[in-house]
């Protein structure tokens, strides 16, 4: 009894270190930049939002953007990029939603744009796929 009871708390215990955290996975190599609009390749007017729009929003003003997380820089600081640049996003292990993302994967991110020009960062509020 003591072996059965035992093996059962040692398995409800384990559980929690086999659930995969989520997050960016850094080593893929991202694909060259090219000119890609809400997921199709050389489409000219599909109405997304690229970052080099952005960069005179409001603040606080809602975007969307898709493109690449080139790497992580800090905290919860990471590289993005899309066809038309680069900018810092701010995005919070709860915006992965548990799914890891690599740096070849295109991805979609949404969230608040705060600064202005060169100084802009993107507070991403959900990340998924195109």
């Amino acid at each position: 009894m003591k072996k059965v009871m035992t093996f059962t708390l040692l398995a409800v215990l384990s559980l929690p270190a086999l659930a995969e955290k989520g997050g960016f996975e850094a080593g893929a190599t991202p694909p060259p930049q090219k000119k890609q609009d809400a997921g199709y390749k050389g489409s000219e007017d599909t109405g997304q939002t690229h970052i080099n729009q952005i960069r005179d929003f409001r603040q606080d003003g809602y975007v969307t953007l898709e493109g690449y997380i080139l790497k992580k820089l800090q905290g919860d600081n990471y590289q993005f990029r899309d066809s038309t640049g680069t900018i810092t996003i701010i995005a919070p292990e709860k915006t992965f939603d548990g799914k890891t993302y690599k740096a070849d994967e295109q991805v979609r991110v949404s969230g608040r744009v705060h600064g202005k020009g060169e100084k802009t960062v993107l507070h991403v509020t959900q990340i998924d796929e195109p």
